[in-house]
């Protein structure tokens, strides 16, 4: 065998051991209700708890819940970058106690995340999903219920958030609270019976095909020192205090929501609100929207703008315009 050959061999040996994990660092850990945190993780050696879990897989792995079971007692802290998930027909269950978060995801620069799991209020509870650090955080298929706080709450500037087919219900502030400077992409969520359904406070969100009802303000964008902007297309907002309420106070804020295509009926005091405050600003935008059943169709103070494309369906309200006068906004 010449130099040259055995050379190239050892590179390659070199490269593959590069690629091996640390000891103990698996790309996917598996948990089951009959592990042990004293096993490796392994598809053979499941683990019990996610926190063994957590500490067994590599950064950027995967941990599989294989069957149905509760898979924390206390706080979950997320360090790395991780999905967690449950595998199809198993229910990967998580409780909120101890005065703590379901989930806490605190890191520089991770991305979570999370498919087919339930997570739900146990004696004291904070946010079901508590992001208050990272880059990323990606909810698909879960179902979040009954936190003393939200059911997530992301905080952190520049992240990206992602949540579809998920229901987030009986939330006592809120179904979701997204309170930095992110971008949030919502679609097919069911926000149903939380304190409010969805608080955006400097965001950039968009909420596609959508189900908001019964709570008290459907979509709350809320401008205090910052800039929320919120797109609602093709969404059901009904049973509510107020379907759409945008406010803002101080000098710079703007509060800005587009409702298009959307249906927003029955909410009690108004379907949409815009609360333009003595040095905020407030700029709705509605087109193509149904709007019946409401006590008020449009409403809010006689400053704010709420432009209409003049293709809104407004009727059996017990008033269709209360304060507020509508803009015309003409086709480009």
């Amino acid at each position: 065998m010449n130099v040259q050959r055995v050379l190239g061999r050892i590179a390659t040996l070199l490269a593959l051991l590069a690629c091996v994990p640390a000891q103990g660092q698996l790309f996917r850990a598996y948990l089951e209700s009959t592990g042990s945190d004293a096993n490796p993780c392994t598809v053979q050696q499941p683990c019990r708890l996610l926190p063994a879990a957590l500490a067994a897989v590599a950064d950027g792995g995967e941990i599989w819940m294989l069957d149905s079971a509760n898979y924390n007692t206390a706080q979950v802290d997320v360090t790395k970058s991780v999905t967690i998930l449950a595998v199809p027909g198993a229910l990967g269950g998580l409780v909120a106690t101890a005065g703590g978060a379901g989930i806490f995801i605190n890191a520089a620069g991770v991305k979570v995340g999370l498919r087919n799991l339930v997570i739900v209020h146990l004696t004291s509870s904070t946010y079901g999903v508590n992001f208050t650090q990272g880059a990323e955080l990606h909810v698909s298929g879960c179902e979040i219920s009954g936190m003393q706080g939200s059911g997530i709450f992301a905080g952190p500037a520049g992240s990206k958030i992602t949540v579809k087919d998920s229901v987030l219900r009986n939330n006592t502030l809120y179904g979701m609270q997204l309170a930095g400077d992110s971008t949030a992409a919502i679609d097919r969520v069911q926000l149903r019976g939380n304190g409010s359904g969805i608080l955006a406070t400097t965001a950039r969100v968009t909420i596609a095909n959508s189900v908001i009802t019964g709570n008290f303000n459907g979509v709350h964008a809320f401008a205090n020192a910052s800039q929320p902007r919120i797109a609602i297309e093709g969404s059901v907002l009904s049973g509510n205090a107020y379907g759409v309420y945008a406010t803002s106070s101080q000098a710079g804020d703007l509060a800005e929501v587009q409702v298009s295509r959307s249906v927003l009926v029955n909410n009690a005091t108004a379907a949409i609100y815009a609360g333009q405050g003595a040095l905020g600003t407030v700029t709705i935008v509605a087109g193509g929207n149904t709007m019946t059943e409401n006590t008020i169709g449009f409403t809010g103070t006689a400053a704010s703008t709420i432009y209409t494309r003049g293709n809104n369906t407004l009727a059996f309200n017990g008033s269709d315009v209360v304060t507020v006068s509508l803009t015309p906004l003409a086709a480009q």
